[in-house]
């Protein structure tokens, strides 16, 4: 009964914090990335992780199950992303301040972070280490009588990095809790200086 009373159980209300960071290299022995951006007014996001159950039959009967995982995908949408970010994520050439998508882009793998906020105050840290991201749809529609704003979507499929074969990690933090914060960021963007025990060294 002690353990049932330590789970959390709010609800999320809210998401926001949402960083991306550019994977500059990826091996067994570490993996390492440009310093992390931050793109604010994220309004929704969904993941989806491909999943199937193998069985394997016999007398009649199950004898075995196994899971087989794919790739996840992520879609945000934002109140707007900057034009300076979609350079970055989506390799658009930067050509006398016209911005050019060639016929065969290819896009940074890139490690993201983002924060569900709750409503206890306290927050689940969501992160994923390596994907890319891909060209959205563009939907734009005239001024009416009443203001509506627009928004920006993108979209991404992402796998297990070859350092750790880390693919999403999870963290709940309380409001003011730097230090778990700074684990968790120190995880998913900095992680060949974390200890195998999740514990920041210095």
């Amino acid at each position: 009964m002690a353990d049932q009373k330590k789970k959390n159980r709010s609800g999320v209300v809210g998401i926001t914090g949402f960083y991306y960071a550019v994977l500059k290299n990826d091996s067994e022995e570490g993996a390492t990335y440009e310093d992390p951006v931050r793109v604010n007014y994220i309004q929704n996001v969904s993941i989806e992780t491909e999943q199937e159950i193998a069985k394997g039959y016999g007398d009649n009967m199950v004898a075995e199950m196994a899971v087989s995982t794919g790739v996840t995908t992520l879609e945000l949408q934002f109140h707007a992303i900057p034009l300076e970010d979609r350079v970055v994520l989506l390799v658009l050439k930067n050509e006398d301040d016209m911005f050019v998508q060639r016929s065969k882009p290819t896009p940074p793998y890139v490690a993201v972070a983002l924060e569900k906020t709750k409503a206890d105050g306290s927050s689940e840290l969501v992160g994923l280490t390596k994907g890319m991201f891909t060209l959205p749809s563009s939907e734009s529609q005239t001024k009416e009588d009443s203001l509506e704003f627009g928004s920006d979507t993108v979209s991404g499929e992402f796998s297990g990095r070859e350092y750790d074969d880390a693919t999403q990690i999870f963290m709940h933090v309380k409001k003011d809790d730097r230090e778990k914060r700074k684990k968790f960021m120190d995880k998913i963007f900095n992680p060949s200086d974390t200890e195998d025990t999740g514990e920041v060294e210095g």
